[in-house]
């Protein structure tokens, strides 16, 4: 299997990570030490002024009121949130504009919290928004000259000394989000370029593939992918939490909550705390849908908490991603669950090339090898039926009855092994595994060749009826019964086998029980249970995952198989 890396779960590697995807934390670290510097400011201008300590203690509560209405706006779910913020972010331009223009001393500082505005805005507006925060900021450089500025004689060391050490924090966090954000983007680029080397090359289902792979590199609660296939109309739910990847039975009504979004090919953040929807337009312009339909679903689900969704479609493949990690209603969230959407179309578009091929490949070689079968064993197989049927028909007057039922049975044998190569060649492309065939009546079938092959007695047990399982299981099973037979035969000298089979949970329960003929084949004096020696056998159980055990009784002996019902993928 090929293995993806795993994302870090460290404290301080979330954090890091954190400041990347979106200037809200960043933004609020930056605020609190602009508005500790503008206090200490504020002290130093008019602490000489007692006229003015009023209206200093104002302007310092208004500093900080400022400071903790915006940090808590964040918080705000559509549609106040989507109508507050802009009004904030031109509060917070003209506020650190006017610091510049005015305050020298915090002019460094306004210009790194400007950084996180302008991260803000184009999160929010699109890039447009920085060409026009950066004509503002030539404009109050401008200006500046024809103001003078309150603190100019004002200058107090130990005020200085502690506003350069919060312009240098405000410095640090712009640094560690810029590298925070080279950190993801190297990240999603890694895993998208890594996404698309694995190809076929994974054992899972390519559903839980999917969910496990994203669950990783968002390092989220709980990651679930509704999917159908166009020309099906179940739909399936893979789930990846804590307890791993698992499949999911949803009931129709929480099937139908899950899959009716409008728009279907958006990506949006959704929170089931409110019934709204964030999402962007065809334009890039934020926006919010009422969903409160899809919102319960999602609580009763997959539980309470924030998240956001991806939609996947490729080839017949249709469905969404449910991926539970916290948002606070970014906008950068969005872009990135973009660029996850994308790398998951050219991973899934690349997946179903090669599918594509390499089912083409198995089907020219199928041809070519029913080709070269036909002209060699089926012919062969036609000559002996011919030379038996004469055989036959030159016998019929003579007085020998027992070698005319075995040549009779022999011709049946050829017959039966003819029809079934023939059936085999006649099929364009290999087993299907999603048709469900009877597991009973292809044993049952298969005890009957098995019986006419070997000239005993082969019957088969039934411990349930009826089994369905796929095909492709049926094929292994089938498999399996005639090699344990024959080596039964060949080996112990058996006359008369039982076929026993059972479906439990999860997993098929396989039992040959032999009796040996007048001839039995001389045993050991002990009893025991023992691995099957059987190379054949163990190397087809080993790729399906699969176990054999040989009982060793007084009387005879016991083959026990325990396998799959639903066979893992080929590694192919």
């Amino acid at each position: 299997m090929y293995h993806m890396p795993l994302a870090s779960s460290s404290a301080m590697d979330r954090l890091v990570l954190w400041l990347g995807r979106s200037p809200t934390l960043g933004f609020a670290i930056s605020r609190v030490a602009f508005s500790a510097a503008a206090t200490w400011q504020v002290d130093a201008m008019f602490s000489n002024e007692p006229d003015f300590a009023h209206t200093a203690l104002l302007l310092k509560a208004a500093v900080w009121t400022w400071t903790a209405i915006s940090i808590a706006q964040n918080s705000l779910t559509p549609p106040l949130g989507l109508l507050l913020r802009p009004i904030f972010l031109i509060f917070d331009l003209i506020a650190f504009l006017t610091v510049i223009v005015l305050c020298e001393p915090l002019q460094i500082a306004a210009l790194g919290c400007l950084f996180f505005v302008a991260w803000s805005a184009s999160d929010r507006f699109g890039r447009g928004a920085v060409l026009i925060l950066g004509v503002c900021l030539i404009f109050a450089f401008i200006a500046r000259g024809y103001y003078e500025s309150w603190a100019s004689v004002r200058h107090v060391p130990a005020v200085d000394r502690a506003t350069d050490s919060l312009t240098i924090v405000i410095g640090c966090v712009i640094a560690a989000s810029m590298l925070s954000m080279n950190i993801l983007e190297r990240r999603l680029i890694s895993w998208s370029e890594r996404l698309q080397g694995v190809g076929l090359s994974f054992q899972k289902s390519l559903a839980q593939f999917l969910v496990e792979q994203v669950s990783q590199l968002m390092n989220s609660r709980y990651c679930a992918f509704v999917w159908e296939m166009m020309d099906d109309t179940d739909v399936h739910c893979e789930l990846c939490d804590a307890d791993g990847v698992r499949h999911v039975i949803l009931p129709q009504k929480q099937i139908d909550g899950l899959s009716n979004v409008t728009p279907r090919e958006a990506p949006f953040l959704y929170s089931t705390q409110s019934p709204r929807l964030l999402l962007r337009s065809r334009l890039g312009i934020l926006r919010n849908e009422r969903a409160a339909d899809l919102t319960d679903s999602i609580s009763d689900v997959f539980g309470p908490g924030q998240g956001a969704s991806i939609h996947i479609q490729a080839g017949e493949l249709r469905g969404r991603l449910f991926i539970g990690t916290s948002h606070g209603w970014s906008p950068a969230v969005l872009l990135r669950c973009l660029r996850i959407q994308e790398g998951i179309d050219l991973f899934l578009e690349r997946h179903f090339f090669f599918l594509a091929w390499r089912q083409r490949t198995f089907a020219e070689a199928r041809q070519a090898l029913s080709r070269d079968l036909h002209d060699s064993v089926l012919q062969t197989l036609a000559a002996l039926r011919v030379r038996l049927a004469t055989t036959i028909h030159g016998l019929s007057d003579a007085a020998v009855p027992d070698q005319l039922t075995e040549l009779k049975s022999m011709e049946e044998l050829v017959t039966a092994e003819q029809a079934h190569l023939r059936r085999l060649l006649s099929q364009q492309s290999p087993v299907s595994a999603e048709t469900d065939v009877d597991l009973g009546r292809e044993v049952e079938r298969c005890c009957r060749f098995i019986a006419l092959q070997w000239a005993i007695d082969c019957r088969l047990h039934l411990v349930e009826r009826p089994m369905t399982v796929s095909a492709e299981t049926a094929a292994e099973i089938e498999y399996l019964i005639r090699e344990a037979a024959a080596n039964a035969v060949k080996h112990a000298n058996a006359r008369h086998i039982t076929v026993s089979i059972a479906q439990v949970d999860d997993e098929i329960l396989i039992a040959l029980k032999d009796n040996p003929g007048p001839q039995a084949v001389a045993r050991e004096n002990y009893t025991g249970d023992f691995e099957l020696q059987s190379q054949s056998i163990m190397k087809r159980l080993g790729k399906i995952g699969g176990t054999a055990y040989f009982h060793n009784l007084s009387m005879n002996s016991l083959i026990s198989i325990r396998l799959p019902s639903s066979l893992p993928r080929s590694p192919i």
